[in-house]
């Protein structure tokens, strides 16, 4: 049976949750150790294992809260404006994190391409954040067509696949570049071309 946690205890798994989300965003999760991050939250190490199972179950934590960070909400009708006006905010949103955290990357890319074999829950948490996303942006593409603003016949999924996947290259460059500029590459092509 679980323990009820104290508002102390709720507090230190949100330090440890903060500090996992920024390290593995910053370090990766092979360059991260369950040390780095209780170092990193000010916990002892023993309270780790009181709030999560493993590192793991600690990444999928993070790869939830930085999916849920990445402004999907804005390409839902409900946030009013065009359907083309919420994917050019969308796009500028996600680009503009890249001024902040360029030389990060993208945590779904970074986790995409170093997962661990091992690791199936992990890989399928992160598939599954860019399958959101492209449910998402796909879903808005739809409406831009049936509102005569976009041209193109090739499925919106496709397409929205295409726009995530030139994304993660962007992301890739400016953090190995440690400048935003292929971020704001992206979204100029993207939004003047292929968006169109």
């Amino acid at each position: 049976m679980p323990r009820t946690k104290s508002p102390a205890s709720a507090g230190t798994r949100q330090r440890l949750s903060d500090a996992a989300l920024d390290l593995f965003h910053l370090r990766g999760y092979n360059g991260t150790s369950v040390q780095d991050i209780v170092a990193a939250a000010g916990a002892p190490k023993g309270t780790f294992y009181n709030h999560f199972a493993s590192k793991e179950d600690l990444a999928l934590d993070s790869v939830a809260r930085y999916s849920a960070a990445m402004g999907l909400e804005m390409l839902d009708e409900k946030q009013g404006g065009t359907p083309l006006e919420r994917i050019t905010d969308h796009l500028r949103y996600i680009t503009g994190l890249g001024d902040t955290m360029g030389d990060r990357g993208c945590l779904l890319g970074n986790f995409a391409t170093e997962i661990p074999a091992h690791s199936d829950v992990l890989r399928n948490a992160v598939d599954a954040g860019f399958g959101r996303w492209v449910a998402a942006l796909a879903a808005a593409i739809e409406q831009a067509r049936a509102a005569g603003e976009l041209r193109g016949g090739e499925p919106a999924t496709d397409l929205a696949g295409f726009v995530v996947s030139s994304y993660e290259g962007a992301a890739a460059r400016a953090k190995a570049s440690g400048d935003p500029a292929a971020l704001r590459e992206f979204f100029t092509i993207t939004t003047a071309r292929i968006l169109t």
